[in-house]
């Protein structure tokens, strides 16, 4: 039997890759400009604070969409396929075998799971139950993006231009976008660009395990994102709302990475920030919705039992 799509639209494996990919460049850049003056053997001014911050930034665009994909079991439903593999319990892993191995003998290099809990804690506010020993949280942050996308989801409310709005909606996303930025900023660390290319490297490669025809059909399920929630079904793992937050990862980075770019312009005030037209107004709208779906999800109960089908289906009963 095939696991059922869910009531929503799941993102299709292409473009998630294509967005793992986007999240790669974010964070190439961001270190680039880090470290490039290290590269030079005289003394260089450093870089302003603005463009440090949107640098900076970049890299946390990179960090979010990774945290929205951790959230979305992909790299527990990993890490659990390749310890039973690794363990010696036979699976019919097919084509995604190399994947499964390589992610195993990498298990001591990456990040740990509360390592990554510390970090989105820090960073988003995320409720892991691990803080960061040295930052009490960006607690405002999910607040902070309720706010800004619904500025841009309403920039054309009562609009006087048909190109930016108007002057009092602008505002309120100048306003709005400052806040998300300060607190971003401030939660940052020296260490930040290092975790987002650990932790995309890891969701790059656990996101390969899961995109092989091989293991979604072994697991009985329609799409990688099936496939994902019945790895952690199998492993007796909290249900995850995989195809929500994989959703919400790329909407949320579009939203940051055009941040990053607003970053240097948000001190002026003579010229729009941005324009009605603008592809992360959309992408506003979207992880406002689906933000919206992930809090009734979560309120919800969860499924009991796991639904029954695959072969593997006496490991998670």
């Amino acid at each position: 039997m095939i696991v059922n799509r869910p009531p929503w639209d799941a993102p299709d494996a292409a473009s998630v890759s294509g967005a793992i990919d986007q999240a790669e460049r974010l964070i190439a850049r961001a270190h680039a400009a880090t470290f490039a003056l290290e590269d030079f053997g005289i003394d260089l001014p450093p870089p302003s604070a603005v463009s440090a911050d949107a640098d900076q930034l970049r890299a946390i665009a990179g960090l979010y969409f990774a945290s929205e994909l951790d959230a979305a079991g992909l790299i527990a439903a990993a890490e659990a396929l390749a310890g039973m593999s690794g363990a010696g319990v036979p699976f019919a892993l097919g084509g995604a075998a190399s994947e499964v191995a390589h992610f195993w003998q990498g298990r001591h290099t990456r990040a740990t799971a509360s390592e990554r809990a510390a970090l989105f804690s820090r960073l988003f506010g995320t409720d892991t139950g691990i803080a960061a020993a040295d930052h009490p949280g960006n607690a405002d942050f999910e607040t902070g993006m309720i706010e800004l996308t619904e500025a841009l989801y309403k920039l054309d409310e009562t609009a006087s231009n048909a190109q930016w709005g108007g002057v009092a909606q602008q505002a309120r996303v100048r306003s709005a976008a400052g806040q998300v930025v300060d607190g971003l900023v401030m939660a940052a660390s020296g260490m930040t660009v290092f975790m987002a290319q650990d932790l995309i490297a890891t969701v790059k490669a656990a996101f390969a395990i899961f995109r092989h025809d091989d293991l979604r059909l072994a697991l009985g399920a329609r799409d990688t994102w099936g496939a994902i929630a019945r790895g952690l079904r199998m492993a007796r793992l909290p249900e995850a709302h995989t195809v929500l937050h994989a959703g919400r990862a790329g909407a949320g980075m579009t939203v940051l990475s055009w941040l990053a770019d607003a970053a240097p312009h948000l001190g002026t005030s003579g010229a729009p920030l941005v324009m009605l037209d603008h592809p992360v107004i959309p992408a506003a709208i979207s992880w406002l919705q689906l933000s919206l779906k992930i809090g009734e999800a979560t309120a919800a109960p969860a499924p009991a039992t796991a639904p029954a089908g695959s072969p593997w289906a006496a490991l998670a009963a």
